[in-house]
């Protein structure tokens, strides 16, 4: 039996033979694909048969010769490869106190550059191909090769994933910790102290990925502000901040002080922020109305009723089948939008283009999804410039990857933390559990709410969530006019538990044409206000959910 290929790809870093790039038959023992060809970069390439146990190393001109398909990928990957990259040798750095060995784990090289001795801090992407270097002179000065743009973090290429992750200012500091924690997952920022924040942004998933994180900065003031900065920019409970005895990692490891630096990293205690407060302290607080900072609805009544949207509240939205929920939350989300808030769109019934053709609908007064008519590409390229001039306010989740609830949860976190969005519109909840094999939907769905409500408590965020119903008993459904009510929302209390604020969305029953809605609050913990908030009218033409009085 053949090996699998992702033991073959999984081989090639473990044994430090490179990136895995493409399998093909083997010579010595006749093998149809048993044959791993591994990308070293400056190394060249290397050649590993699973079933023989055959091995080679060659050059960088290397071209396989039995399987064509390998070597359309070994070309694909050298056309891939940044030019200007050096070339160096691994060595170690015995001012430093760092190993060959622990150098050769990183792809931590010395060489030349334009005749000057240099040491070579060279950046993979995660399959282990070089996309820049970061080259550090006798004098400390530091020159960048290669794609600067959003750089991985340094090492992190040999870890995917794990319980901790140690993360420093500088390489010297991430091999240091390396050299007497050998088994722990260690990183260095690309850029130092002063743009730690903007690193761990572009790292996100890849942070995301561990339980706990060590911020081992340099003691100094810069070092102290950005670990905190840090620190407050990951989830609650993931960040650690340790506290070495000397300066950094790298001179603590030259001082001999191998037992503190892992008893710094080992004893690391959770980062509480600052912020306990004496009840003296509010007194100028209570003075000012909560509501006065609530963002409105696009809709007078229910404003009345609810006083509207409030960062650091969960509400849902609910109603029958085909009834005009996803219409609804659009609405929501194009008022939000226009008056300059930042709003993340996950909706998970349609696609990402849907979504921002209903959006360019209600701009253009005009159902674009279903009808065109009259409607020249040009005046959607117009539309479109208006609605969203470059400014970055509005951002979707491609929701085709993964709708589970744990990639949900960590998407939502990146929109808040790295895209500074406040409001968050989630349509729909249900969707988010149907992937899983579950046998009690009640009890996933309420899991998955009780995520959400902890996330929206901890970010301070406002979030519209979308909740379908059961079928009412009887003959007669939401469809047709039934009343919408909490104890028909899926799942069994949570959802309405959790939320602030529960609006329905009910047909009029005596409407022949079907058009027009009661929006009807069924719980409202801030007012504790329920019932009828207005009527509004779906038009087909325009695609639109409007207050029925101000616009018919």
């Amino acid at each position: 039996m053949q090996p699998s290929k992702t033991t073959m790809e999984t081989w090639g870093q473990e044994n430090d033979a490179g990136r895995f790039v493409a399998h093909e038959p083997c010579d010595a023992c006749g093998s149809s694909d048993a044959r791993a060809i591994y990308d070293n970069g400056e190394r060249g390439y290397a050649a590993y048969c699973f079933s023989c146990t055959d091995h080679q190393i060659f050059d960088q001109d290397f071209q396989p010769t039995g399987s064509a398909a390998a070597a359309e990928l070994i070309q694909a990957a050298r056309q891939a490869k940044p030019e200007g990259l050096l070339k160096g040798e691994i060595q170690a750095i015995p001012a430093r106190g760092i190993s060959q060995e622990v150098c050769k784990k990183f792809g931590y090289r010395v060489g030349t550059y334009q005749g000057q001795p240099v040491q070579i801090a060279t950046y993979y992407d995660p399959g282990g191909t070089p996309v820049a270097q970061k080259i550090r002179f006798k004098n400390k000065d530091f020159k960048l090769l290669g794609d600067g743009k959003k750089l991985p973090l340094f090492g992190s290429h040999r870890w995917q994933g794990g319980n901790r992750l140690v993360i420093t200012e500088g390489e010297l500091d991430a091999m240091s910790v390396a050299s007497v924690m050998h088994a722990t997952a260690c990183v260095s920022l690309p850029a130092g102290a002063a743009a730690a924040v903007r690193a761990i942004k572009d790292n996100w998933d890849y942070v995301a990925q561990f339980k706990e994180v060590i911020l081992c900065f340099d003691m100094d003031d810069p070092g102290r502000k950005a670990a905190i900065e840090v620190a407050e920019l990951l989830p609650v409970g993931q960040s650690r901040i340790c506290f070495l005895p000397y300066k950094d990692a790298n001179e603590t490891l030259l001082q001999g002080k191998h037992k503190d630096i892992v008893g710094a990293i080992l004893e690391a205690k959770v980062y509480r922020p600052d912020g306990i407060v004496a009840a003296a302290d509010i007194r100028d607080a209570i003075g000012v109305v909560d509501a006065a900072s609530a963002i409105a609805y696009p809709f007078a009544r229910l404003n009345e009723v609810t006083l509207g949207l409030r960062e650091g509240e969960l509400v849902t939205i609910t109603a029958g089948s085909g009834i005009g929920k996803s219409t609804l939350v659009r609405e929501i989300a194009y008022s939000l939008h226009t008056a300059g808030h930042r709003v993340g769109m996950i909706m998970l019934e349609e696609s990402n283009k849907k979504t921002i053709l209903g959006m360019l609908g209600i701009h253009m007064n005009k159902n674009v999804t279903v009808d065109r008519t009259g409607v020249e590409e040009a005046d959607l390229y117009k539309a479109f410039d208006e609605l969203f001039p470059g400014d970055n306010q509005v951002y979707l989740y491609d929701h085709f990857g993964s709708s589970e609830v744990d990639t949900i949860i960590q998407r939502i976190r990146y929109m808040v933390a790295a895209l500074d969005v406040k409001w968050i519109i989630l349509d729909h909840v249900s969707i988010m559990i149907s992937g899983l094999a579950v046998a009690d939907e009640r009890k996933a769905i309420d899991i998955a709410c009780t995520a959400l409500r902890t996330l929206v408590s901890e970010l301070n965020i406002g979030l519209i969530m979308v909740s379908h119903l059961r079928r009412p008993e009887g003959d007669k459904g939401h469809e047709e006019g039934s009343k919408v009510r909490l104890s028909q929302i899926r799942g069994s209390h949570s959802p309405v538990q959790l939320s602030d604020i529960v609006i329905g969305l009910q047909v009029d029953p005596d409407d022949p044409d079907g058009a027009y809605r009661y929006l009807h609050v069924l719980k409202n913990r801030f007012t504790g206000e329920t019932g009828v908030a207005g009527k509004v009218k779906y038009n087909l033409e325009t695609g639109r959910l409007l207050e029925a009085s101000d616009t018919f």
